[in-house]
């Protein structure tokens, strides 16, 4: 009896249709933004793949450069970001580089995808390491490729998984190891995005064998 009187005290029908409103709102602003999210990362894989038309043309003498610093640095070249291709003006619905000298929204090396790792990573020999590269440039529609690292050392390469996190590539933790009675052996780590499209740059690699070189960098750490 007590509840349902509860029930009949002026204004708690109204208080109780405002507040179901009030929710219904919410509920329908989540909605819309949990849509729009959805929609978002429909487009971004839609132009990573979908929109990743090639137009081959024997004449475009830009296609030999296979590094988008390079490829602007010629004048009549652009850098098509989603294909990953220096192109003569031939990119079609894509993200452009332009040479610096042009006008445009995206002129200049500055905006190329690349390494930003200045200094030389140094590992032991023979032990699983993670090696992480720092890069810039990075493009909305790429966090959402599969990443790798090709990792060379001696002449040889290994290709391994690896996971974006904020502004770094984390590669999968990998052995390498010095060959014959050398202390020392180098090489560099390439960033791929999309499978097999590459970050301009590298960042250089040193593998040391601590029994024969124990003042390494990597042995002392």
């Amino acid at each position: 009896m007590f509840a349902f009187q509860a029930l009949l005290i002026p204004g708690t029908l109204e208080m109780y249709i405002c507040m179901s409103q009030c929710t219904y709102n919410i509920l329908r602003s989540a909605l819309d933004y949990s849509m729009a999210l959805v929609l978002l990362l429909l487009i971004s894989i839609e132009t990573v793949f979908g929109g990743d038309i090639i137009v081959e043309s024997k004449e475009d003498e830009c296609r030999q450069y296979s590094s988008c610093s390079i490829c602007i640095s010629q004048s009549a070249c652009t850098w098509c970001v989603t294909k990953s291709r220096c192109t003569k003006q031939a990119c079609g619905n894509d993200n452009v580089i332009y040479p610096q000298h042009i006008q445009a929204l995206m002129s200049g090396p500055e905006f190329c995808p690349r390494v930003n790792e200045p200094k030389q990573l140094t590992i032991k020999s023979g032990t699983r390491e993670l090696i992480t590269v720092r890069i810039t440039q990075i493009y909305l529609y790429m966090a959402f490729t599969p990443w790798k690292c090709k990792i060379s050392v001696d002449n040889k390469e290994k290709v391994v998984p690896a996971a974006l996190i904020g502004d770094k590539v984390y590669c999968e933790s990998v052995e390498l190891n010095v060959d014959g009675e050398n202390a020392v052996a180098e090489g560099n780590v390439v960033v791929m995005w999309a499978y097999n499209k590459s970050f301009d740059g590298s960042v250089q690699l040193k593998v040391c064998r601590c029994d024969l070189l124990p003042t390494c960098k990597a042995c002392v750490d």
